[in-house]
């Protein structure tokens, strides 16, 4: 049966869940799995298929599962899979709600077995793939992650099998804005000296609240588990996980645990250094970014709260590293969810040309070809991308690597400019001294006399 995405992703949102297993199962062409034939199972199961092909038997039903499709498998189903004439290869997922196999008589989505048509997605495979790798780590803090990242995965696979629009999604201003917003905080802890002060983890239990606390300091709000009810001065939100919440000094939030889980989340408190009168568009004092969980950023929110507790005159610096770091992945998984794989995936490969062909003949037109894109595509995608259209990025590049040369060989200049793409060195030197205020010959006078050379 097909299932209705609307009624899942309800019972999911509103369902605390705990992983069992996470398999990679690979079976060769013509086989048939054994294990729940006589016996029912005992999760919930989840089957992810990667590639080839294999008709899977949930008690009565029968399913075609290749790439591109997940079936869900009800608790205590016999289960049987044949796999057809190439390997069949698919991620398992093993899960109970947080209360055990009891409650599903009142959860008829995951007491059912269906299936979902994703699609094949890169970005959603890549999901897959991790999640794997996770599940084979042995830190204390991995069932959590798991968790998060199988809500995660689950709630894109639900996206994807729409066939309509039916799911709630930032409409196209919304996504702009959120772009402009990442711009100017790039901008301004690029430019601006910091501090990472406290880094502070909370769990709030379902029996408790924080009523009206009054944030002593600039902060960014990142909730990892749970959802709650947030209040941030009077404006009412749903936090979930993935989301990221940021207030100024003196904002006042409330914060209620929805549901019986616990609510899990971490503050990072930080202030500048310096002035910032110079920059003519100011940040907002409360804003929030959705760049969805993402386990890379939940693992540097551990470290960085780690750290912060450990002696030591490095440690400011690590912390001021880990958040820097924290910043560049929140920031990279907003601008990647605004593009699907494909797009993503063009753009990159028009980098890693650029990178290997500098010194040869490029054209935009070379590019979107390459791409199988129209010109303006390319370059609307690009510079929505990474901030920069590609023929400035190419010449970026060329002035970079000529900088290089210089400092690494003492081949003329006319050598330096055919080496990076120019064929009349004093347009190499025009375009060399735009960018950078000097000649080439002056750059090399300069380089060499550096002490540091």
């Amino acid at each position: 049966m097909r299932a209705d995405t609307k009624e899942i992703m309800a019972e999911f949102t509103r369902t605390s869940i705990t992983v069992y297993g996470v398999h990679l199962i690979m079976l060769q062409a013509s086989t048939m799995t054994k294990e729940h034939i006589e016996r029912p199972t005992e999760h919930c199961g989840i089957f992810f298929a990667l590639s080839g092909e294999a008709c899977i038997a949930v008690g009565e039903l029968r399913f075609t599962l290749k790439a591109g499709s997940a079936v869900h498998c009800a608790y205590g189903v016999r289960l049987e899979i044949i796999v057809q004439e190439q390997q069949f290869e698919a991620v398992l997922v093993q899960y109970l709600p947080e209360k055990g196999a009891s409650v599903l008589n009142n959860l008829p989505c995951m007491s059912s077995s269906f299936e979902l048509k994703t699609g094949i997605d890169k970005r959603f495979q890549e999901q897959l793939q991790a999640l794997c790798l996770l599940s084979r780590q042995t830190a204390r803090s991995t069932p959590n992650r798991i968790n998060y990242l199988f809500r995660e995965i689950w709630i894109e696979a639900l996206r994807l099998s729409q066939t309509k629009s039916d799911l709630p999604s930032p409409s196209y201003e919304a996504s702009n804005e959120e772009q402009k917003l990442i711009e100017h905080l790039a901008e301004r802890f690029n430019k601006v000296a910091f501090i990472t002060e406290d880094v502070i983890h909370v769990a709030i239990s379902p029996q408790s609240s924080l009523n009206n606390c009054i944030l002593s300091k600039n902060g960014f709000l990142f909730a990892v588990r749970g959802e709650a009810d947030f209040i941030f001065d009077e404006k009412q939100d749903t936090m979930l996980p993935g989301s990221i919440y940021h207030g100024s000094d003196g904002a006042r939030l409330s914060m209620i645990p929805r549901g019986e889980g616990h609510f899990e989340y971490y503050l990072i408190h930080y202030r500048f250094c310096e002035d910032q009168s110079e920059f003519t568009d100011a940040l907002p004092d409360q804003f929030v970014l959705r760049p969805g969980l993402q386990p890379r950023i939940t693992e540097l929110l551990e470290l960085l709260h780690q750290n912060a507790v450990m002696p030591g005159k490095l440690t400011g610096f690590r912390k001021k590293e880990l958040f820097f770091s924290i910043l560049s992945e929140v920031f990279t998984a907003c601008q990647r969810g605004r593009f699907n794989p494909g797009q993503l995936e063009a753009v990159e490969m028009s980098m890693q040309y650029i990178h290997t062909h500098y010194a040869d003949p490029i054209t935009l037109d070379c590019l979107a070809q390459l791409q199988g894109m129209q010109p303006r595509q390319l370059s609307y995608l690009f510079y929505k991308s990474i901030g920069i259209r590609p023929i400035d990025y190419l010449l970026q590049y060329r002035i970079k690597r000529a900088q290089d040369l210089l400092t690494m060989s003492s081949a003329p200049i006319k050598e330096i400019a055919a080496m990076t793409g120019y064929d009349d060195p004093q347009y190499f030197s025009r375009i060399f001294r735009r960018h950078t205020g000097m000649s080439p010959s002056e750059a090399r006078h300069i380089i060499a006399k550096s002490p540091l050379k």
